[in-house]
C-alpha cells in the first residue's frame, strides 16, 4: 500500500489491472502477490512485488507497518497489508502484463465520508460489508476497499468521520 508525498498532500499509488491478468482482471488494486520461496516474509514479497509491478525499488519505500490480514472472499487469498512511505513520487515502470494505467488517489478525497459507501453481501454462507470508494469515475471496492477502509480507520476513527458529516 503505497503512500506518496505530493506537495503537502499525500496520495495512495494503486493501479488498474490489465485484461490479461489471471485473477482480478480490470481491477484497482494495490502492487502484491502471493509469498515466493525466496522471500523473507510479506513484507519482503511487498517490496519485490512493487518492483516488479510498478518499478520502485526497495530503497525508496519506507516501510511504515503491517495492517490487519484481509480475506478475499471469491478467491480464498489472505492478504497481509504492507503500508510503504515515498517521500515523493518515483518513476514508475509499470508491468505491460499486470498494470493498464497507474492510479494516484489524494487520501484527502478517501476521507471524505461521501467518497466511501458500505453494502452487505452474502457469499458461500458467510455474510460480510462491502467497502467501495468512487475516484476518477472508477470503482475501488473488493479486498483493496477493505484495505483502504482499514486504514483510513487508524488515520480517522469512524466517530471523527461521523462528526465531519
Amino acid at each position: 500500500m503505497p503512500l506518496v508525498q505530493r506537495g503537502g498532500e499525500i496520495d495512495l499509488l494503486c493501479f488498474l489491472r490489465t485484461k490479461a491478468v489471471f485473477e482480478h482482471k480490470s481491477e484497482i488494486c494495490f502492487p502484491g502477490g502471493s509469498l515466493e520461496r525466496n522471500d523473507d516474509g510479506p513484507v519482503a514479497a511487498a517490496l519485490r512485488e512493487t518492483r516488479e509491478e510498478l518499478g520502485i525499488g526497495a530503497a525508496e519505500v519506507e516501510v511504515l507497518g503491517l495492517l490487519d490480514d484481509v480475506a478475499t472472499h471469491v478467491s480464498g487469498y489472505v492478504v497481509t497489508p504492507v503500508v510503504g512511505f515515498l517521500r515523493s513520487m518515483p518513476a514508475i515502470v509499470p508491468d505491460p502484463l499486470e498494470v493498464e494505467l497507474p492510479i494516484v488517489v489524494p487520501l484527502v478525497h478517501l476521507m471524505d465520508p461521501s467518497t466511501e459507501s458500505e453494502e452487505s453481501f452474502e457469499y458461500a454462507g458467510s455474510t460480510g460489508l462491502r467497502y467501495s470508494y468512487l475516484f476518477d469515475g472508477r470503482r475501488i471496492w473488493g479486498a483493496t476497499g477493505r484495505i483502504i477502509h482499514n486504514l483510513l480507520e487508524i488515520l480517522q476513527p469512524p466517530a471523527a468521520r461521523e462528526d465531519d458529516s
